[in-house]
């Protein structure tokens, strides 16, 4: 009994954690990255610079428990056949399938993301403060990175996800 509420309650961890995390990345994908082209440049610039330090850090936020939440629910869930890491089973086949697919995540919002953010932020801090100087060279590269993150981003998240779903299925 005990067993089976410890199990509920890590499941529901972890699975808020997803849901929180793909949430996120699907808002910026479809509504905040599609609406930014739509404003006027001071808007825009505005909205990035208030906005972008806390949803990167929500992001963060989302990646870690995801990751903390995932390995503990497999180890409660590891108690033999058909729930043993032995990488012969279809279940753990799948969810080190998913968890990797997850940890590949993990460096992309920390090695990638965050810094192409904190650094588009600090490029339209820097066009506020020096309104009539031309934009920092290195902003179009940092818009160009911040156009295929989040689409590489989602794709993994519903890779894993979908790994994490097969493997339920055994």
């Amino acid at each position: 009994m005990v067993y089976q509420i410890l199990v509920g309650i890590v499941t529901w961890l972890h699975v808020v954690s997803v849901i929180g995390w793909t949430g996120a990345a699907l808002t910026f994908l479809i509504s905040i990255r599609s609406s930014l082209p739509k404003l006027s440049p001071p808007a825009r610039g505005e909205f990035l610079v208030k906005v972008m330090p806390r949803y990167a850090r929500s992001i963060q936020i989302f990646t870690i428990l995801t990751l903390v939440f995932g390995p503990s629910l497999a180890l409660t869930m590891n108690d033999g056949p058909p729930n043993k890491f032995d990488l012969a089973s279809p279940w753990s086949i799948f969810v080190t399938l998913g968890a990797s697919v997850g940890i590949v995540m993990l460096f992309i919002v920390f090695f990638l993301f965050t810094p192409t953010a904190n650094g588009l932020v600090e490029a339209v801090k820097q066009m506020q403060q020096n309104p009539g100087q031309p934009p920092p060279a290195k902003l179009n590269a940092l818009q160009k990175r911040l156009a295929i993150i989040p689409p590489l981003g989602v794709t993994l998240l519903l890779l894993a996800e979908a790994f994490m779903v097969t493997a339920a299925q055994f």
